[in-house]
C-alpha cells in the first residue's frame, strides 16, 4: 500500500507536517485519508469556505476526527454542536470570555507566571512547557471553572490521557476513553459541590443556566471538560511553539526584547506560522463538490487550519516567519459562528508570559536535543522545550 500523502496521526508527520500540507495543496487539496475515513482540506480557500458555510460543513456529531468519538465520549460540548443549540450555550459562556471581562485575570497570570519562572532564575534552566507552559493555562482556566490547587495535576493529567495518540492509531484508544470518562467523573462530583448562587465565572454562569433551564446538567459537564481540554492544552502548546520559533529566529526575538509592545504581533504571527490548533473537525451536512471531489452527507472532514494559513495564495511570503507581519485574518482559532471562545484568554496569557521571558531570560537557548512532541492529530506542539540562559541572581 502507497503511502498517505498526509497522515494526521503519523508521528514523523508531527514533527514537522509543513512540506507534506506543501505537497497537499500543489498535488491533492481535497485529500482523503483513507485510514481514518476522512476528508482533508489544506487550502486557505476551501477551509475558509468551510467555516463560513456552516450549514454544511456542521459541528454536530463532529467532536473529534475518529469515527467511533461520538459513542465513546457522550457528554455534549457547545462546540460539537450548531444553532440553535450552539447558540444557547455560547450566550452563556461568551460574556466571560470578552477581552474586557478578563482584564481582571491578567494581574493574576502575570503573578502565577512568575511564581513559575523565578525559582528556576537561579539554575540558569528552564523547560518551557514542563515547568511553565503545562501549568500556567491550567491554572488560569482553573480560576473560571473553579478546580481547586490540589486537583489541577490530576485534571491536567486526564486531559494528557484523552490526547495522547499512538504512532497511526486512528481510533480512540481505552487510555483516551478513561481519561475522557476520568474528566466526566470529576467534573460530575465538581458540579455537584457548587450551587449556582455561591459560584463565580464560568462554572457559575453555567450553573445558573442549568437551574434557569438554558443549560441541561449533561451540558454543563460536556462544557467543563472541554473548558479543562481547550483552555489548558492549546495554549499550552502554543506558548511552547512561540518560544521555539523565537529561538530559531534571534534576531526578532531581540526587536521584542527591545520593544515589548511587540509581542501582540509575534503571537499572531506564530499563531498563523506554527499555531497550535492542526486540524478542527467537521461534518458534511448535503453532498458538496470540492475541486472535483465529491463530499458525501455524513462524511468527516479535519479543516487543516495550519496549511490553510501558510497558503502562498493567501499570504505573502508564506513559508517565512515574520513578527512585524502582525496579521490577524490567520484562521488559528477556527472563523465565523464557531470561532474559538477562548481566543482573547490565550492572546492575554500567551502575551503575559514572554513579556516576562523577554524581561527575565531574554538570552535563553534551547537544547534541541531535549525536545520532545505532543502527539494528537488536533493539536500540535512540544511536551518539553528546555532551555538554558544566564543565571539570574
Amino acid at each position: 500500500m502507497d503511502e498517505p500523502l498526509l497522515d494526521p496521526y503519523d508521528h514523523r508527520f508531527h514533527w514537522d507536517p509543513y512540506p507534506y500540507y506543501r505537497a497537499a495543496r500543489e498535488r491533492d487539496p481535497v485529500y482523503f485519508y483513507a485510514p481514518g475515513g476522512f476528508w482533508l482540506l489544506t487550502k486557505w480557500d476551501d477551509v475558509n469556505r468551510a467555516f463560513k458555510d456552516h450549514r454544511t460543513f456542521i459541528n454536530t456529531g463532529a467532536v473529534a476526527l475518529e469515527k467511533d468519538a461520538n459513542d465513546k465520549l457522550p457528554y455534549p460540548m457547545f462546540l460539537a454542536s450548531d444553532a440553535p443549540v450552539h447558540t444557547r450555550q455560547r450566550a452563556v459562556l461568551a460574556p466571560l470570555m470578552m477581552p474586557a471581562a478578563l482584564g481582571k485575570l491578567e494581574a493574576y497570570t502575570r503573578q502565577r507566571t512568575l511564581q513559575l519562572i523565578e525559582p528556576h532564575l537561579a539554575t540558569g534552566r528552564l523547560d518551557f512547557v514542563a515547568d511553565l507552559a503545562c501549568y500556567l493555562p491550567m491554572d488560569v482556566i482553573s480560576q473560571l471553572i473553579s478546580v481547586p490547587i490540589e486537583d489541577r495535576d490530576k485534571v491536567r493529567g486526564l486531559a494528557d490521557d484523552l490526547i495522547a495518540r499512538e504512532d497511526r492509531q486512528t481510533d480512540l484508544s481505552e487510555r483516551n476513553v478513561a481519561g475522557y470518562m476520568g474528566l466526566a467523573q470529576y467534573f460530575e462530583e465538581h458540579s455537584a459541590r457548587h450551587a449556582p448562587a455561591d459560584s463565580e465565572g464560568l462554572l457559575g454562569a453555567m450553573l445558573q443556566a442549568q437551574q434557569q433551564g438554558q443549560m441541561s446538567h449533561a451540558e454543563v459537564v460536556g462544557n467543563l471538560i472541554l473548558l479543562a481540554i481547550a483552555g489548558n492544552e492549546t495554549t499550552t502548546k502554543l506558548i511552547g511553539n512561540m518560544a521555539h520559533r523565537l529561538w530559531e529566529h534571534p534576531e526578532q526575538r531581540r526587536m521584542l526584547v527591545e520593544d515589548p509592545k511587540l509581542i501582540p504581533k509575534a503571537i499572531e504571527e506564530v499563531l498563523r506560522f506554527d499555531g497550535s490548533s492542526h486540524i478542527l473537525t467537521r461534518r458534511v451536512a448535503a453532498d458538496i463538490t470540492i475541486r472535483g471531489k465529491q463530499l458525501k452527507k455524513g462524511d468527516r472532514v479535519g479543516l487543516c487550519v495550519i496549511s490553510a494559513n501558510r497558503d502562498p495564495d493567501k499570504f505573502p511570503n508564506a513559508e517565512v516567519f515574520d513578527i512585524t507581519r502582525g496579521s490577524r485574518d490567520h484562521m488559528a482559532f477556527g472563523y465565523g459562528v464557531h470561532a474559538c471562545l477562548g481566543a482573547a484568554l490565550a492572546r492575554l496569557e500567551t502575551r503575559v508570559v514572554f513579556e516576562e521571558i523577554m524581561r527575565l531570560l531574554p538570552d535563553y537557548e534551547i537544547e534541541e536535543s531535549g525536545l520532545k512532541r505532543a502527539h494528537n492529530p488536533n493539536v500540535r506542539g512540544f511536551t518539553h522545550v528546555p532551555a538554558r540562559f544566564a543565571v539570574r541572581g
